[in-house]
């Protein structure tokens, strides 16, 4: 009996949620070419889809890719709404979590929130503004999006859609420093990934869980452990992308709590990591905070170092968006040596690719810093020449 729609959506659903992201490679294959043999369309975009998941999962991006722009092809060629927002939805999170791309991933995000909102698709609606709101650059634009989709979860009874909006808002709340916001928000999304059976996401709430609690003293352990965990479960079920977020994430704990050598321990796990499935932009994104990590160690021919190696891996993989941060980066450790001429050339850089991808509030951010590089320079000319003078006098 050929497999429906339906219960290949499930049994793709039913597998990610348990980490068997193999089985579903090796079940999507089989459908795959079935629905190829019979020309059965919406089961062949289906298994796309269901392989750019597990692929992506897995931390092969560029299959996930390919995977999505086939199906998101076929699904207009069968003009079919559906299918096609849930094809742009698969390829925004291979553009975001495979290549931290995340204007491209807001472009899909967009026109599958006006596509699903046009159809009066709620959930596939929600979905999408969910996605919107995990790559939003403001917490409340975040919060905003995230309680759009929890009344729209409720209504429809959809626990799981449920928990990662919870989840969302939670974060959003850790961005506003409003922890105790967000222990009760994760509280909630812990016990629906619970009760769903969602292992995945319940790691990651556990993590998120672990980030909170090591920002007290008197729990750092234990948010330790609970990070640790989560890092754990992402590396048994070989979920790339979380793997990845976690090492980051403890990464940035021992950076707060200043202890730098622990910290370089988990950048060099993620640059292992990045390597290891060679994988460049992981390792673009490796190189930016070990410069950020050198600076800390004022180290800033190293530092100057590292950013350079992330500017040149991000022009590599064509992430101009990066590219400008790590311009910038680069410019404050010139500007922190006083050498304001250098300092000024990265600023100009980042500005012009701020200004080409319409990014005006990071372009005046530069502008304001080139502005400041005049001052200092002409504060520190004016102090040279009072100290000569002064010696003069002596």
């Amino acid at each position: 009996m050929p497999t429906k729609t339906d219960s290949l959506r499930y049994d793709i659903r039913e597998l990610m949620k348990s980490g068997s992201f193999h089985e579903v490679v090796d079940r999507c294959h089989v459908e795959l070419t079935l629905a190829r043999r019979e020309k059965r369309y919406s089961v062949e975009i289906i298994a796309l889809l269901g392989l750019a998941g597990a692929q992506c999962s897995l931390g092969h991006f560029g299959f996930a890719r390919d995977y999505c722009d086939q199906a998101i092809e076929l699904a207009r060629q069968i003009r079919s709404t559906g299918l096609l927002v849930d094809s742009l939805l698969a390829r925004a999170r291979v553009a975001r979590e495979g290549y931290f791309q995340t204007n491209e991933a807001f472009e899909d995000y967009r026109a599958a929130v006006d596509l699903a909102y046009e159809g009066g698709d709620m959930l596939r609606y929600a979905r999408s503004l969910l996605g919107m709101g995990e790559i939003a650059a403001s917490p409340s634009e975040s919060s905003k999006q995230a309680w759009k989709v929890i009344d729209i979860a409720r209504e429809r009874n959809d626990a799981q859609l449920e928990a990662r909006a919870i989840l969302l808002l939670s974060n959003a709340f850790i961005r506003k420093g409003e922890f105790s916001k967000a222990s009760d928000g994760l509280l909630v999304a812990l016990k629906k990934a619970q009760a769903i059976r969602d292992r995945l996401l319940e790691s990651i709430v556990i993590g998120q869980q672990g980030l909170i609690l090591a920002q007290d003293e008197s729990t750092v352990g234990k948010g330790l452990e609970q990070q640790l965990t989560a890092l754990e479960v992402a590396r048994g079920m070989e979920a790339v992308f979380h793997e990845f977020m976690r090492l980051y994430t403890l990464a940035t704990t021992m950076l707060v709590a200043n202890d730098l050598d622990e910290g370089r321990n988990y950048f060099d796990q993620m640059l292992a990591l990045s390597q290891d499935i060679r994988h460049k932009p992981y390792e673009m994104y490796t190189m930016g905070m070990l410069g950020q990590w050198q600076e800390l160690r004022q180290n800033p021919d190293k530092a100057l170092s590292y950013y350079g190696r992330a500017i040149d891996a991000a022009r590599e993989v064509q992430n101009p968006s990066y590219e400008a941060r790590f311009l910038y980066a680069l410019g404050t450790v010139y500007q922190s040596q006083r050498d304001f001429e250098s300092a000024r050339r990265q600023y100009v850089e980042a500005r012009a690719i701020y200004a080409s991808l319409d990014d005006g509030r990071n372009a005046t951010r530069v502008r304001a810093s080139i502005v400041y590089t005049y001052l200092l320079d002409f504060a520190t000319r004016i102090m040279s020449l009072l100290g000569i003078r002064a010696r003069s006098g002596e």
